[in-house]
């Protein structure tokens, strides 16, 4: 297994690293060194676990600074007021009531600026992007060849690659199928995010019902005319899937699976050898899924701190120091911090021929807090259940109104 930055479409290369450790130390040295003789503390709360390495490599190279991170599964507007940290590291951190704990910053970076998030009336912004993610397909790169593009696919050019692939045995069961939105939960929020990319701008509770319910026939339709219905296609994914889609792919049970940063890295290149990515996407926009991004609180006590460390952060030689000692150290982690680095510079020296153009990236303005409890809570099971039903009752804001409701009484 050889973890690590990479893709195996158009030959993942990752360039040597020319990353300069003396540059990196007089730089985070100076910056301190001017600010205070002090030795200061900086706090980090992060959802990222690997940034562990980074606060070692940074204190190793700084008498004055200690870092210290503290990792979370979720960060939400109660944990960052619970735990004050001096500085956030973490997705989807742009909900407002996140943003309303955050300090505005006048740094500016190279960044994509589709990631750039919300900015106050002076046009400063909240948060500092890290890295994002977008959604993949993976398949035998000798099928993925065949699709009409060579870094991105949408949802029509699966169906209909799919479609003839489908074989049933002797007692009409089904053996081999092409593709099915319903394998993987990801990939009902991934439709969402394509068909209606504004869809929570209103809030949790003004969903345009209309609009949800077209897009569950459309995938109930897709299922259908694959599985020939939702109970075959259902029975399919618990009669085979336990295998991993890779091992599917490869001998030929399925044609393609959805799959994200983090799990391709850690896939033996035994396995990537034989497979190609393309990003999921609609005409003219791919999803992002997620933003990994910085921000400083109000209440930090070290705010100068927070701000070097994030602009080491943004250095391009630390970002490829970083990537090269988690893969020395056998994390398995894609990229930078599981994903595209929003330095466009960076991303060119580990990939080749999947380099997104920035206006192709679709942003939300923002996530509900507690998003990735309302996707895995909410919208994925309500979706999973219109499915297999004649109708959305309950209504998606309905659905919603009920966890909501709960999940505040579990808090009490």
């Amino acid at each position: 297994m050889t973890p690590g930055p990479r893709f195996s479409y158009g030959e993942a290369m990752q360039k040597p690293v020319r990353h300069t450790t003396v540059s990196l130390i007089l730089f985070a040295s100076i910056f301190l060194s001017s600010c205070t003789d002090k030795v200061t503390t900086l706090r980090i709360l992060t959802d990222r676990k690997e940034l562990a390495s980074a606060a070692e490599i940074y204190n190793s190279a700084n008498e004055n600074v200690i870092v210290t991170i503290h990792n979370v599964s979720i960060i939400d507007n109660e944990v960052i007021e619970n735990e004050n940290p001096d500085l956030v590291i973490g997705s989807f951190l742009s909900s407002s009531e996140i943003i309303d704990l955050l300090r505005p910053s006048e740094a500016v970076f190279p960044v994509y600026e589709a990631l750039s998030g919300p900015r106050d009336s002076k046009g400063r912004r909240f948060l500092t992007p890290l890295a994002f993610e977008l959604p993949l397909i993976m398949g035998r790169k000798e099928i993925m060849s065949e699709l009409p593009d060579a870094m991105l696919v949408q949802p029509e050019d699966l169906r209909e690659a799919a479609a003839p692939y489908t074989a049933e045995n002797n007692e009409g069961r089904l053996i081999r199928l092409g593709f099915s939105p319903a394998w993987n939960p990801q990939s009902l929020t991934d439709l969402l995010a394509l068909r209606a990319p504004g869809i929570f701008a209103a809030g949790m509770e003004n969903f345009d019902e209309v609009l949800l319910g077209r897009i569950v026939e459309e995938t109930r339709d897709w299922i259908t005319e694959s599985a020939g219905d939702t109970a075959a296609d259902t029975a399919f994914d618990k009669r085979y899937r336990y295998i991993p889609d890779e091992y599917l792919i490869i001998d030929g049970r399925i044609l393609f699976a959805r799959t994200d940063f983090d799990y391709w890295a850690t896939l033996p290149d035994t396995i990537t050898g034989a497979l190609d990515l393309r990003y999921l996407s609609g005409p003219r926009k791919i999803p992002v899924i997620s933003v990994t991004s910085a921000g400083i609180p109000l209440k930090t006590s070290s705010p100068d701190a927070a701000s070097a460390f994030i602009q080491w952060l943004m250095l391009p030689e630390t970002q490829s120091l970083l990537m090269d000692r988690w893969k020395r150290d056998g994390i398995d982690v894609f990229g930078f911090l599981g994903g595209l680095s929003s330095l466009k510079e960076v991303n060119e020296s580990i990939i080749k021929n999947m380099i997104p153009e920035g206006h192709y990236l679709q942003v939300p303005e923002s996530r509900p807090l507690r998003w990735s409890r309302i996707r895995d809570e909410v919208i994925i099971p309500w979706f999973q259940s219109a499915l297999s039903n004649t109708s959305t009752e309950p209504t998606l804001t309905e659905a919603y109104r009920k966890w909501d409701l709960s999940s505040l009484a579990e808090g009490e």
